[in-house]
C-alpha cells in the first residue's frame, strides 16, 4: 500500500514523497516506458528522464528539465526540447538525444514512486522566475545523481486539487507530480555484475551507498538569461531535506470504511499483521493520534469542502472513530468523499505521522440534513381494520386423520355423501269424514253440602 511522507519546504510549498508498497508495487516496463540518462560533465553526475510519449503518465521528462552547467551547481540552464536544436545536443558536456534512451534487456519492471509538490492556495513565485525541483540519490562515491529535475516556471499552471490537503492550518489547493524510480528497489536490485539493472546504469556500475537516502532540493531561479535562444538560469537554494529511501512505517495505514452495524462510518489507523493499539504502544506514551475529517461535495463537475473536523485520540487506539457526515447540499450532490487524515504526533519533539485515505458515497440522501421519512400523502390516512369473520359452512374445522390434517366438510358436501334409502310401510285410516264444530256451552252452578263428617 502507497504511503506519503510530507515535509515542509517553505511556507507555501508542501513535499508529499508518496513511497510505493513493498510487497506490491507499482512498475512500469521499460519497452512501454523507455528511460533517458544525460550524463553531465560539469559536475560528473547523470540525469534521469522517462521519454515525452509518456509524460502524461510519468511526469519527468527532458523538455520540463533544467540541468546545471556549473559545478558548484549555481546556475542551470533550460533543457527544452522545442527549440530548434535541445541544449543538450549544443553543449558537448551533456548527453546528445541520439545516445541518451537506455536499451535493456531482457526488458525491466521499473518499481517507481511519486512525488507531488503541493502549494499554498494564492501561491506565487515572489522574487522567482521558477523553481527547479531535484530527486537525487547518492552514488557509492557520495556524488548526487539527478533521478529528476523538474523546471517549475512561474508561467506554467499547476493542477487544481479539488480535494485540497489542509495541513497546520494551512490549505494547499493545487499541485504538480511526477515518479521516479524507486532508490529502495533500485538498491535491492543492484548487481555489479548485472549490467541490464538500472541502478547499473545510472551509477555506471558503481552502485549506491549502503542504506542511501533521498537528496530532495527545491532551488529557486532568481535570473533568467537568455543567450542564443537557450534559457540561462541563475539560482539560489530555497532548502533541501533528507528523506529515507523507503518508508519506515510502511505497515501502518489509514482506513475508512461503511459501518456493518449502522448508517455511519468508521476511521482508523491499521497496521498489518498488528493493532493500532500495539503501534502506538511501540512509539511511547508522548504520541498521540489526530483524526482530520474533510468532507467534500460534488456539485455538477466540482468538488466543494463543506465540513472539516478533528478528533484527538490519546488512549483506546482500537476503538474506531465513528462518523456520521451531514451533506449540505444533497438535494444536488451527485456524490460525497469523506478525505480521512490520520495524523501521529509526537508531543515531545514534534515529529508527525501521517496517512491518509479517501471513500467516496453516491448515496447522498441518506446522509442530508434531515431524516429519510416515509411519505403519507397530503393528509394522513388513519386506516380501518375489520375482522373478518370465517364462514360457518365447517370449511374451517381441521380433522386430525393419522399423520394428514383435513379441513372439515361443509354441509353440502355432506349430503351428496349420503345414502338415501327409501322403505314403504303400511298406514292405517280409523276415522273418517270427521267434522269440528264449535257450539256454546251452559255451566250450571253446583252446591257442596255438609255430611256433618266433615266431607
Amino acid at each position: 500500500m502507497e504511503s506519503s511522507k510530507f515535509i515542509q519546504l517553505s511556507d507555501g510549498i508542501l513535499l508529499e514523497y508518496i513511497y510505493t508498497s513493498q510487497s506490491d508495487p507499482t512498475e512500469f516496463n521499460t519497452a512501454t516506458h523507455q528511460i533517458e540518462i544525460m550524463r553531465d560533465e560539469y559536475t560528473g553526475g547523470s540525469y534521469l528522464f522517462n521519454t515525452e510519449n509518456v509524460s502524461s503518465e510519468m511526469g519527468n521528462y527532458r523538455d520540463i528539465s533544467a540541468a546545471a552547467i556549473s559545478k558548484n551547481k549555481t546556475q542551470y540552464v533550460y533543457l527544452d526540447t522545442d527549440v530548434g536544436v535541445p541544449y543538450n545536443d549544443f553543449d558537448p558536456k551533456l548527453t546528445d538525444s541520439a545516445n541518451l534512451l537506455q536499451s535493456f534487456s531482457p526488458e525491466l519492471n521499473i518499481e517507481y514512486d511519486k512525488i507531488r509538490i503541493h502549494f499554498i492556495s494564492g501561491f506565487s513565485f515572489t522574487g522567482y522566475d521558477g523553481i527547479i525541483f531535484e530527486a537525487m540519490a547518492p552514488r557509492r562515491d557520495g556524488l548526487l545523481l539527478n533521478l529528476s529535475s523538474i523546471n517549475f516556471l512561474k508561467n506554467d499552471t499547476p493542477v487544481f486539487n479539488p480535494d485540497p490537503v489542509l495541513i497546520n492550518d494551512n490549505l494547499y489547493a493545487s499541485y504538480i507530480e511526477w515518479r521516479i524510480p524507486s532508490l529502495y528497489f533500485m538498491n535491492n536490485s543492484f548487481n555489479p555484475a548485472d549490467a541490464n539493472g538500472l541502478g547499473f546504469k545510472l551509477t555506471e556500475g558503481q552502485g549506491f551507498l549502503s542504506t542511501p537516502t533521498i537528496t530532495f532540493k527545491a532551488t529557486g531561479i532568481y535570473e533568467t538569461i537568455i543567450d542564443n535562444g537557450y534559457d540561462y538560469y541563475n539560482v539560489e537554494e530555497i532548502n533541501s531535506v533528507t528523506l529515507p529511501n523507503r518508508d519506515i512505517y510502511d505497515n501502518l495505514y489509514a482506513s475508512v470504511t461503511q459501518s456493518d452495524g449502522g448508517d455511519y462510518f468508521e476511521l482508523t489507523g491499521e497496521v498489518v499483521g498488528s493493532t493500532f493499539s500495539n503501534f502506538m504502544a511501540s512509539l511511547g506514551s508522548s504520541w498521540v493520534a489526530f483524526h482530520e475529517i474533510n468532507v467534500s461535495e460534488q456539485i455538477n463537475t466540482s468538488f466543494v469542502k463543506t465540513s472539516t473536523q478533528v478528533f484527538t485520540q490519546t488512549t483506546n487506539f482500537d476503538d474506531p472513530i465513528l462518523f456520521r457526515p451531514i451533506i449540505l447540499n444533497s438535494a444536488v450532490a451527485a456524490s460525497f468523499s469523506i478525505n480521512y487524515l490520520l495524523r501521529i504526533y509526537n508531543r515531545g519533539d514534534n515529529t508527525q505521522i501521517i496517512k491518509q485515505a479517501k471513500l467516496t458515497s453516491f448515496d447522498v440522501k441518506k446522509y442530508g440534513r434531515r431524516l429519510m421519512k416515509i411519505n403519507l400523502g397530503v393528509v394522513p390516512t388513519v386506516a380501518n381494520v375489520y375482522n373478518k369473520i370465517a364462514p360457518d359452512d365447517g370449511s374451517n374445522i381441521i380433522v386430525t386423520n393419522g399423520n394428514i390434517d383435513k379441513p372439515g366438510q361443509t354441509s353440502d358436501q355432506i349430503v351428496e355423501q349420503l345414502v338415501v334409502k327409501t322403505k314403504y310401510v303400511t298406514s292405517f285410516r280409523d276415522r273418517l269424514n270427521i267434522k269440528a264444530s264449535i257450539s256454546p256451552a251452559k255451566i250450571q252452578t253446583i252446591t257442596e253440602t255438609d255430611n256433618g263428617k266433615g266431607e
